[in-house]
């Protein structure tokens, strides 16, 4: 029998007896053979039987069969003359408690399974497992495990949590060293996280998002500890700024597009200069002339159009806006608004020389006095300063060129902005000409990508030195966007450059808030925070 009774992992001083097989289970009868036991109020070992009796209890299955022991326990007397206990009965500890009616390593199952699924996931899985049990055992069971003596806390992250729909949150509180969670709170006020914290004055540094409740309960709660904003919720808030950015700035690029290719309709698309059509940029105050002149020549092309549709005559027409006879037929004639031809371009002393400018401009020499100083060698006459403004027209037309706002037009703002997040090196030659097209199309996302992809590098790299200077650039910048971000920082400096230079994150403490986001989904919403509590505590 030594073998069977080592099968079934009896403590010593119990034999086994007989195994019989029934129509539920099996029904293992034991007998305990230790020669004397203790009294349990005076704990004087006595080995005078007073009796015996049998005594049930349910196990742990065996085979996929549910189990039985039928205990045969003595009774004895205690000879102590001084203990008011006369008899008493003998402990079985290791194998189960006095009035137990199930064995200590079935009561430990039951546990874990149940704080593993919960009640009704309990017993269902039990019931797979050949273990019988009820929600309300399984849950008694849970509430039972004692809270474990979690030490000193010296490295501290919190977060929050969601109960239901984002209207009502707990707490989280979790020790970075050892991987676990010390404690959950029912809420995520200030004044809760704060009272906890000052029961462990031994903490040294509290990890946090950049959440105000935090960061007043760890200055009310833990003065001493230093406190650290999390690196990927400073990269969530700047992400979140630059997709505001390039909502507005996308709106405005496609907007600009849209009036520029109704002002050029009809002009053709020139992507390479003629030396013979070679001319500087027209001055910002003539194009604006110009096209004031031209919106005033297309309303009145509208109006010509409009009172044609209506049936009056171009004698009529002409007579009501003030225009010739000859040009309201020739509009009407037209059928669509006719452009003002472009003017001849005027002759000058630099067009001896554009060939020589633009072979060497293609050879890869783009600086402007180098240029200037090869053509005056050559015998140009004219000042530096022209050659600039000639030079400027190339740098437009390789600007230009290669932009294509359709590539700009197929992006959202959520989507275009991983473009300007995302390390550069991650991105294929698709993304990468899109970002190029959003860089070249836009000056303020040129400045915003260097900002962002700067930013970002201080994260990698935890180079919180230079977030200072980071920030003064952004000031200066006219990026509103980035410089509220940048507000937002400048209030939480010291806990932002701290996340920033140490190796302290929030990455555990947010992996523990899907796992128990996890735990309170398998609850369906029924249990109360106690539960959660627990399950989330002695998780398995």
């Amino acid at each position: 029998m030594m073998k069977e009774a080592t099968l079934l992992a009896l403590s010593e001083g119990m034999e086994l007896d007989q195994i019989q097989i029934t129509e539920t289970g099996l029904v293992v009868s034991v007998i305990s053979t230790h020669p004397q036991s203790c009294c349990p109020l005076c704990l004087q070992p006595s080995s005078h039987i007073h009796s015996r009796y049998h005594r049930t209890l349910k196990d742990a299955p065996c085979v996929g069969r549910q189990l039985q022991l039928s205990l045969t326990v003595r009774k004895f007397f205690c000879r102590n003359p001084y203990c008011s206990q006369k008899v008493f009965t003998e402990r079985l500890k290791t194998l189960a408690e006095p009035w137990a009616r199930m064995t200590t390593r079935l009561r430990e199952q039951i546990t874990s399974i149940g704080l593993a699924t919960c009640g009704k996931g309990g017993v269902r899985l039990g019931d797979r497992l050949g273990i019988e049990t009820s929600r309300n055992t399984t849950l008694r069971r849970m509430m039972e495990v004692p809270d474990d003596a979690r030490g000193s806390v010296v490295y501290l992250g919190i977060d929050d949590f969601s109960f239901r729909g984002g209207y009502r949150f707990g707490t989280i509180l979790v020790d970075l060293e050892s991987h676990r969670p010390i404690d959950v709170l029912p809420d995520r006020q200030a004044e809760t996280s704060a009272a906890w914290m000052r029961d462990n004055p031994e903490i040294a540094v509290v990890s946090r998002d950049r959440g105000t409740e935090y960061a007043k309960a760890s200055t009310q709660g833990a003065p001493q500890a230093i406190q650290v904003a999390d690196r990927f919720h400073l990269c969530k808030n700047l992400t979140e700024a630059t997709q505001r950015l390039l909502a507005r700035s996308q709106a405005e690029i496609l907007a600009v597009n849209q009036t520029e290719n109704e002002s050029r309709s009809d002009e053709p698309t020139k992507q390479q200069i003629s030396t013979q059509e070679w001319r500087p940029p027209e001055p910002a105050c003539v194009k604006k002339a110009r096209l004031a002149r031209r919106a005033g020549r297309y309303a009145r092309y509208q109006q010509v159009v409009e009172f044609g549709q209506q049936g009056m005559t171009p004698k009529e027409i002409a007579g009501r806006l003030g225009l010739s006879d000859r040009t309201v037929q020739k509009w009407l004639a037209a059928g669509t608004f006719p452009e003002v031809r472009e003017r001849r371009k005027k002759s000058s002393s630099f067009d001896a020389f554009a060939p020589f400018v633009l072979k060497r401009w293609k050879e890869g020499e783009h600086k402007g006095i180098a240029l200037y100083r090869e053509i005056k060698a050559q015998g140009y006459t004219g000042s530096d300063r022209s050659v600039y403004r000639y030079l400027a027209t190339l740098k437009q037309t390789e600007m230009q060129a290669p932009v294509n706002v359709e590539r700009i037009k197929k992006y959202t703002p959520n989507t275009a902005v991983w473009l300007f997040v995302r390390d550069p090196k991650t991105l294929d030659e698709i993304e990468q000409e899109d970002l190029v097209a959003f860089c070249q199309t836009s000056n303020t996302l040129k400045r915003a990508y260097d900002l962002v992809q700067d930013f970002f590098t201080l994260v990698h790299k935890r180079q919180g030195d230079r977030l200072d200077t980071w920030l003064e650039r952004v000031v200066a910048s006219d990026l509103e966007e980035l410089q509220s971000f940048a507000v937002g920082v400048e209030k939480d400096k010291a806990a932002v450059k701290a996340g920033l230079t140490w190796s302290i994150n929030n990455g555990q403490v947010e992996g523990q808030v899907t796992k128990l986001k996890l735990m309170k989904r398998t609850m369906y919403g029924k249990a109360g925070f106690s539960l959660l509590r627990q399950r989330v505590l002695h998780a398995v």
